[in-house]
């Protein structure tokens, strides 16, 4: 996949952001759509700018992001799709 930042992203003491996300959301899962896999990808780029923004500057993001990004990005996954179910179950069906 094509990367979503036209130039890698350094963060605190993360190198390249785009792919650490990359990696962590493949550990997910390896059966996750090319479309959900890059939405995210950016979900877990802008989950660490938050996360780098609230830390202390003494604190090391990579630590807290092996500790809370997979989590996150598989709750936001697991919300959507739950989303995507209760939305096709109250959609109005109408008979042609």
């Amino acid at each position: 996949m094509p990367r979503v930042l036209s130039k890698p992203y350094t963060e605190r003491d993360v190198r390249d952001v785009e792919s650490y996300v990359r990696e962590t959301v493949g550990n997910i899962s390896p059966y996750i759509a090319s479309d959900e896999r890059e939405q995210l990808v950016a979900r877990g780029i802008v989950l660490v700018s938050r996360m780098a923004q609230a830390l202390p500057p003494e604190a090391s993001l990579q630590a807290l992001l092996k500790e809370r990004l997979g989590n996150s990005l598989a709750v936001y996954r697991w919300r959507g799709a739950r989303r995507r179910t209760e939305d096709r179950r109250l959609a109005p069906t109408h008979a042609a």
